[in-house]
């Protein structure tokens, strides 16, 4: 503040003004302080929510490292024929109805079809008959007749045997399967090994049946329908 006396003039400070100048300094300080702490106490939430983060990534990648496995598998190749066949090791669990029973199934009527053996052909024609129905029941019915030449008795006789060897089995949907085997003839008649590939169609009937039928066939499998082509021509007629 100014004051005037006489000619001179002297400057008294003024205390209201230097009052307000300290609280507004110490109000901006104490601003400042609380916007570094405000600033601090986030910056230590997003670094604990971060190491937090990380944390359950590694958790996560911790579990899930046992799950990661790896499947050895062998690739066989058939001298003769050239086919591969894809070897994978049995995995732990069961297997599905559809993939074990069917495929027991599917062996089983095949084996019963191409079997001869003379001690035993009424019993595997038999079998073969339960488990057949429509195309496949009328060509096995035309096989076996009694004066038919393809019939397995006519052809072979009672000093000859007829025996399959089931290489693989394709089971590429829930009513088809395909079967590659061979036969070999054993006794009077013996030839050299033969090999084949057999396309199906089956289904699981729900048909009304006996109990006898169902004691041996009791998911009701029957095959609709049966072909077999040889997949390679015996040495012996190459010649020919």
């Amino acid at each position: 503040m100014v004051e005037r006396g006489g000619d001179t003039a002297t400057l008294t400070p003024d205390k209201g003004l230097d009052s307000r100048y300290f609280s507004e300094a110490v109000r901006w300080e104490n601003d400042v302080i609380r916007t570094v702490k405000r600033s601090r106490r986030v910056a230590w939430i997003v670094a604990g929510f971060s190491a937090l983060l990380a944390g359950l990534a590694m958790a996560c990648l911790a579990l899930l490292l046992p799950l990661k496995s790896f499947e050895p598998y062998v690739i066989e190749v058939d001298k003769t024929t050239g086919f591969m066949e894809i070897k994978r090791p049995l995995a732990e669990g069961d297997l599905t109805q559809s993939e074990a029973i069917t495929r027991m199934n599917v062996v089983r009527y095949v084996k019963a079809r191409e079997t001869y053996d003379p001690a035993s052909v009424q019993d595997n024609f038999d079998l073969a008959q339960l488990l057949s129905t429509g195309d496949a029941q009328r060509d096995l019915l035309n096989l076996y007749g009694p004066s038919s030449p393809t019939n397995p008795v006519n052809r072979f006789g009672r000093q000859t045997r007829v025996l399959p060897t089931i290489k693989s089995i394709q089971i590429p949907n829930n009513k088809t399967a395909i079967v590659r085997f061979s036969t070999q003839r054993i006794g009077q008649d013996t030839g050299p090994e033969e090999h084949w590939v057999a396309l199906m169609h089956f289904r699981y009937s729900r048909e009304p049946r006996t109990n006898e039928w169902r004691f041996d066939n009791p998911l009701g499998f029957q095959i609709q329908d049966y072909r077999r082509d040889q997949e390679s021509v015996p040495a012996s007629e190459q010649g020919h």
